[in-house]
Parts: C-alpha cells; sequence; structure tokens
C-alpha cells in the first residue's frame, strides 16, 4: 500500500507540474490576489457556517449526549484537529479519524467504541449525502452539455457508482451483513487470532445499528445536515469566483464542486489529493470560464484557506497536547 500511494503521489505531482505547464502562472497569481483580506475573511467566514452542519450532524451521532452549544463546540475542536491529519496524511478521510476517536476519549469521557461508532457512522452517511449532491451535479452537466463527453460520462458513471455503493451500505447496516461475515470468519481457521478484532468490529455495528433502529429523528437530521455541508462546498465556489473577477451561476458552481468531490473521492490514498483537485478545477472551471488560470486561481484560494484551517488544527491540536486528560472512558 506505501508503494503503491508514493507512485500516486508521484503521479499527482507529476499532474500538477503539467497544469502549471499549461497555464500563464502570472495571470493565475494576479486573479488569485483580487480576492484581497476582506474577500479572505469572507471565504473563512463562509467555510465556517457551512462546515457548522457537519458538526451538528457529527453531534447527533452520538445519541448519549445532549446536543448543547458547549457541545458543539468541544465537537468542533476535535474535528479541526482531525480534519488537520486528513489534508496531512493519505488515506484521505481516514487518516484523521482515529484522532478525532482518540480525542474524544481522552478529554470528553466518550467511550471508544461509541466515538468509533460514530465515526464510521458519519463517514458512511456523508458518502450517502454526497450521491444525491453529486447526481444533481451530474443532471446540470448534462444539461449545461458545456463538458466534453469524456468528462460528463466520468462524472455521470462516478455519481452513479457512489450512489449504489452507499445504498448498498444502507442495506448492509439494515441487515447486519458485516456480524454475518463476522460469524464466518470467526469459524475460519484466523479465527483464533482474529478474535479481538472480530469482537471489535461486532460491537461498532452493534452500536450503529442500534443507532439507527432508536433514533430515527437524529439520522434523518443528521443525513440533511450532511447534505447542506456538501451543499456549501459549491457556494465557496461560487463565491470564490465572485470574488476574483469571474462570476458564475450557483448551477455552474455546482457542477465544478460536484466534479472536485468525485474525484476527491476516488484520489483518497493521495495525501492532500495533490494534482488531482487542481487537474479536475482547471479543466471544469475552464470549460464555463474559458480560461485555465481562473480555474487555477480558483483552486490555489480554496487550498490556501485548507491549508490555513489546518495550521489552526494543528494549533488545537497542540493545545490539547499540552491539556491534560479528563480521565479514562
Amino acid at each position: 500500500m506505501k508503494r503503491f500511494t508514493t507512485i500516486a503521489l508521484i503521479a499527482g505531482v507529476a499532474l500538477l507540474v503539467w497544469i502549471l505547464t499549461q497555464t500563464d502562472l502570472g495571470a493565475a497569481a494576479r486573479i488569485g490576489v483580487k480576492v484581497g483580506w476582506l474577500g479572505a475573511a469572507a471565504i473563512l467566514a463562509l467555510f465556517c457556517l457551512t462546515w457548522l452542519p457537519e458538526i451538528v450532524a457529527f453531534a447527533l451521532l452520538m445519541p448519549r449526549r445532549a446536543v448543547t452549544l458547549r457541545w458543539v463546540w468541544s465537537v468542533w475542536l476535535v474535528n479541526m484537529v482531525g480534519e488537520a491529519f486528513n489534508v496531512l496524511m493519505p488515506m484521505g478521510s481516514l487518516g484523521g479519524e482515529p484522532v478525532k476517536g482518540l480525542l474524544l476519549k481522552r478529554h470528553y469521557k466518550v467511550p471508544l467504541a461509541e466515538a468509533t461508532s460514530s465515526l464510521v457512522l458519519m463517514q458512511t452517511m456523508m458518502g450517502m449525502a454526497e450521491a444525491p449532491f453529486a447526481l444533481i451535479g451530474v443532471v446540470l452537466v448534462l444539461s449545461a452539455n458545456l463538458l466534453s463527453p469524456e468528462i460528463e460520462r466520468a462524472m455521470t458513471i462516478g455519481a452513479i457508482v457512489l450512489a449504489v455503493l452507499m445504498t448498498l451500505a444502507l442495506v448492509a447496516l439494515h441487515h447486519r451483513w458485516l456480524s454475518i461475515a463476522l460469524r464466518r470468519l470467526e469459524r475460519s481457521r484466523w479465527g483464533a487470532k482474529l478474535a479481538k478484532l472480530i469482537v471489535a468490529l461486532d460491537d461498532v455495528e452493534q452500536q450503529m445499528f442500534a443507532f439507527v433502529r432508536r433514533n430515527p429523528g437524529r439520522f434523518s437530521t443528521a443525513l440533511v445536515l450532511f447534505f447542506l455541508n456538501w451543499a456549501g462546498g459549491a457556494l465557496e465556489v461560487w463565491l470564490v469566483l465572485y470574488l476574483i473577477g469571474a462570476p458564475q451561476s450557483l448551477e455552474h458552481a455546482w457542477v465544478i464542486e460536484s466534479a472536485i468531490v468525485l474525484v476527491r473521492s476516488s484520489t483518497f490514498f493521495i495525501p492532500a489529493h495533490l494534482g488531482s483537485l487542481e487537474a479536475i478545477t482547471v479543466l471544469v472551471t475552464a470549460a464555463f470560464t474559458g480560461s485555465n488560470e481562473i480555474g487555477l486561481a480558483l483552486a490555489l484560494v480554496r487550498r490556501a484557506r485548507e491549508l490555513f484551517w489546518s495550521a489552526l488544527g494543528l494549533g488545537v491540536g497542540a493545545w490539547y497536547n499540552w491539556r491534560e486528560p479528563v480521565s479514562e472512558a
């Protein structure tokens, strides 16, 4: 896996270099700085506003905790640290999840099994919410008829595959397919060696299954909130393009963001998705604006916001490291 990740990273860097050779970097930089300090503050404020639904949704997935402002703030801080690790480490959204679980256990007395089940359910539900977001993007792509047939086909296939996988994940959770698989594995020759892992996975699935069955209101609300979080990415694209002097409709911004999230999902093993996100951003944005430089400026502004937020997350992580753990849960 390490070798594959290294190869993918090299390929991503090579793709990024190729993009840079095809673009006027000076022009892209001049376009990007049009954002200005006030614009940068507006982008950060919008990001915080549209990230809040994800935080509240995650808080809802821990039913033993009341969703108070103080608890939402605590979950916000934990997620800042985890997302910083997600950006810096390979495996995409899986890189920082163990960090979140550890912080919840050490500093907020959330049992590790409960934290793990909530995090797994969170990732599953984010994928479920991503599927309709991407499908709406595909409908808008086909109606706009501005992208190449190859891109339209790739986005359509990607969105359909994502929707099918998320449907299967929901069915698997409902019918507890993991438990069935674990029981078969337990009876195999590897059962004794994997006994602890089997027990841990079974416990996580039980908690996820119990949450979905006993808390349908929280489950449905969280799913809507995760969708709003994805839609917030389209709003950010719209705002950045407006600030750099290349305004587009919200529909076009939705298409750009849906293409980006599909690529992000398929390149989770590349650290920071280096190269792949810039490529798709330039490619799709140029189809609407006629300019590679505008697409690169959009990608750079969003990277800058991502790096700034990650730096804040690492700062919060240092504070947690300095802070004395509450107790063992």
